[in-house]
């Protein structure tokens, strides 16, 4: 390639319908690093081709340097300086090349600055730029270009792909201009409501990672632990993807959520849950919702909807535990799990610096604690979500602007949130119960009323008076999610959590006042397996749990949720009341697991015949189908649980045996062809005879005579042959479907073609400016 046809191209931006006022974007106050970022990321987009981070330049000014390839095995010949300014009145001078000129004349002697671009987020006027383009011609530069605020604004306006690679842009300013027209009532809802927080965000390898997931297989999950910045990725990517005028976000908050919002006939739904599997502990009745949705989430994708989906790292380990086979392949196999927990010690910085520089922070105390920013950032456990709380006033009251306090600050957030909770009047920390007990969220014209009148007794507020705090603690402990209000963050529920356990009297009011399904989703008693984050229910207050449960509602959902806690979660103490006091709860109906071994009912029952108390039909019933589960469903799974197997009575077990012998291992060659011909091609083919390679297994574990071992053995042969069979029809199959959704407007380019920019190595702090 010729240096000539190697030029940089710098077209004008393509001009966009006007729909309202043209708007500037706030790029002094994004920091000397984040401008150098954007910098790279812009001429990106423009020239269609990375650009390297060569140097930092030497002279101390707030600038840098990229060198622009030229092609394979052609050196560079193009150069970007770029420079960025705290100060938004500045406008370029002539003078400010002067620094320079050492710089660019070394750069044309070594055939560098075929091409050099000057950017800037100054304000550039026509004469200067002329005049600067000119003083460049002389010193041997070919085509020269001056970049400065205007003409970056209107790059990021008019390309979608840039805002998604660095979308803190969208909180500089009002790009409502570009996204308005093209937002659903619930896009616009997400997007007003993340504003805030888009000029904080720092895009990471997180944030690309799950850009490509959901590009390459429609769905994402992103794990981490509170507040490292998962809900954050999934509202912001949720927020770049409202931007196709043929996508409709919806923000769900459960499987039944998304049951009820899939249709069909909309291929254009991009679907964010965030907390998927509970918030603040495992919901057991997600997982089990989960259980039939992954089906239609796959027929969902098919069809072009895409899925983002968050979870606590501990949340998510236990469900997929639950979930075994019945998870969704591409979180079973990791290819669509991304951990948001890794940063850089860059990413690190910029995101403290975001913050801090963005927040409420006066002037003094960002400059007391510039210093020791740096140490911060190097916590190894850094959080996001911590580092947000740094540019909150409300957080830092009674923290000293010293290294060590800052530091502890980030290593022990959940102490000094405490502290912070505590420390707030009797009537904020009301608002903050009054939210609690109503895990999904308070709605003040669709609440529990009992829940409210338990929490106004306990705190001698009236209801009224109590949500007229919800103003006064939105955007730093609440947030308005429609018309609920919830926490900002779950690690306030944490928090929370931990201040009621050492508050008795609150504890007996919360089990009086508190939602059925908050009791039965977030609570465990005392002497049970401990639960992470779970609330512990002392003895003291059992006989007020078991009186709660008792009037637990007779539905099928909170019937299933009511044997979860009683099998997992309830003392061998609540266990027993309930069963003495209540026995016809044992008779409710509820949901059906697809694994006997998951299902609560059967656990609930077996945990009732240890005791010796199950009535003889429930026994009789239970035993039916666990029979029913080996011998048709073929799910063996209980076998591992003697508690389970204890139920059937043995005749009937060695029964089963033979059965398994006589009945079940002759039909398994008619049975693998039916499972071959209705295998889901987007599985993996050896997933769908887990169950039928289990039965061989315990057949032989059972012990056999050689012509059942012949069985076992073709049997397992026939196995063979059908996932080599499927294995090429999900190739046939994946080559000859089509890509229904273009999610590639999403990224710039695809990860392995375009790594990210080399970060500069420099002695230079991120925090310089973050007191201007």
């Amino acid at each position: 390639m010729t240096a000539d046809s190697a030029q940089i191209q710098l077209p004008e931006p393509r001009e966009r319908r006007a729909h309202g006022p043209w708007s500037d974007l706030a790029l002094h106050t994004i920091g000397w690093r984040a401008f150098q970022d954007l910098s790279s990321q812009v001429c990106e987009v423009v020239l269609g081709r990375p650009v390297e981070v060569f140097r930092e330049a030497q002279d101390g000014g707030q600038d840098a340097v990229f060198l622009i390839p030229a092609g394979t095995d052609v050196p560079p010949i193009g150069t970007v300086q770029c420079k960025h300014t705290s100060d938004a009145m500045k406008a370029l001078k002539l003078s400010d090349l002067t620094a320079e000129i050492n710089h660019i004349e070394e750069l044309v002697k070594a055939g560098q600055a075929d091409t050099y671009v000057f950017m800037t987020n100054m304000s550039v006027d026509a004469p200067v730029a002329a005049a600067m383009r000119a003083r460049l011609r002389a010193l041997g530069v070919r085509k020269p270009h001056i970049l400065g605020r205007q003409y970056i604004v209107r790059v990021i306006r008019s390309s979608a792909r840039l805002r998604a690679l660095v979308p803190q842009v969208y909180g500089l300013g009002d790009l409502t201009s570009i996204v308005d027209e093209r937002l659903s009532e619930q896009s616009r809802a997400l997007l007003d409501s993340w504003i805030p927080k888009l000029r904080t965000y720092v895009p990471t390898q997180a944030h690309r990672a799950a850009v490509n997931a959901i590009s390459e297989h429609g769905v994402v999950l992103l794990l981490g632990n509170p507040s490292s910045g998962k809900s954050a990725i999934g509202a912001i990517v949720s927020t770049i993807a409202s931007e196709n005028p043929d996508n409709t976000v919806l923000a769900l908050t459960s499987p039944r959520d998304f049951e009820a919002g899939w249709n069909p006939n909309d291929p254009g739904r991009f679907f964010w849950i965030d907390d998927a599997f509970g918030s603040n502990v495992l919901r057991d009745d997600y997982v089990q919702d989960w259980t039939s949705a992954f089906s239609k989430l796959r027929a969902a994708i098919k069809h072009g909807n895409r899925f983002l989906l968050t979870s606590r790292k501990h949340i998510y380990e236990a469900a997929r535990r639950r979930l075994g086979q019945r998870n969704l392949a591409q979180f079973a196999d990791g290819s669509a799990v991304v951990d948001v927990g890794e940063l850089t010690f860059e990413e690190k910085a910029q995101i403290l610096y975001n913050h801090v520089n963005f927040g409420e922070q006066s002037q003094s105390w960002r400059s007391s604690v510039k210093p020791h920013l740096d140490a911060v950032a190097a916590v190894r456990d850094f959080l996001p979500g911590i580092a947000e709380r740094l540019g909150d006033p409300n957080f830092t009251k009674s923290l000293a602007p010293r290294e060590s306090s800052l530091v502890r600050f980030m290593k022990e957030p959940t102490e000094h949130l405490i502290d912070t909770v505590n420390a707030l009047d009797d009537q904020l920390q009301a608002a903050l119960i009054l939210v609690y007990v109503h895990q999904a969220g308070f709605d003040p014209n669709n609440h529990d009323a009992s829940a409210a009148q338990a929490v106004a007794e306990l705190t001698g507020y009236t209801l009224t008076k109590i949500q007229d705090c919800f103003a006064e603690l939105k955007g730093s402990f609440l947030k308005l999610s429609g018309s609920e209000w919830t926490f900002a963050h779950p690690t306030i529920s944490d928090a929370l959590t931990e201040i009621l356990r050492q508050k008795p009297h609150m504890m007996a009011a919360l089990i009086r006042g508190a939602t059925i399904d908050t009791i039965l989703s977030s609570f465990t008693c005392e002497g049970s397996p401990l639960i992470r984050d779970a609330l512990v229910i002392p003895t003291s207050l059992d006989d007020a749990l078991v009186a709660r449960l008792g009037r637990t509602p007779d539905e099928l959902h909170r019937n299933w949720m009511l044997f979860h806690f009683l099998s997992y979660r309830s003392s061998e103490a609540v266990f027993v009341k309930v069963v003495e006091q209540f026995p016809n709860l044992l008779r409710r109906s509820c949901w059906h697991s697809d694994l006997a071994s998951n299902d609560p009912q059967i656990a609930t029952y077996a945990r009732v015949h240890r005791l010796s108390v199950l009535p003889d039909d429930l026994r009789l019933e239970v035993v039916d189908k666990l029979e029913s589960a080996v011998l048709n469903s073929l799910d063996i799974s209980f076998f591992e649980e003697p508690q389970m197997l204890a139920l059937i009575p043995p005749l009937r077990l060695i029964g089963v045996g033979l059965a398994l012998r006589t009945n079940v291992l002759p039909s398994l060659e008619e049975r693998i062809d039916e499972i071959t011909v209705d295998a889901d091609l987007d599985e993996e083919p050896d997933s769908h005879f887990k169950k039928l390679l289990g039965v061989l297994d315990c057949i032989e574990e059972i012990g056999v005579d050689t012509d059942a071992a012949v069985l076992i053995n073709d049997a397992r042969d026939h196995v063979k042959s059908s996932i080599e069979a499927l294995e090429e029809r999900k190739r046939k199959h994946e080559e000859g479907a089509e890509d229904e959704a273009d999610w590639t407007h999403i990224v710039t380019q695809k990860k392995e073609d375009t790594p990210p920019p080399t970060p500069v190595v420099t002695k230079r702090s991120v925090f310089e400016d973050v007191d201007k």
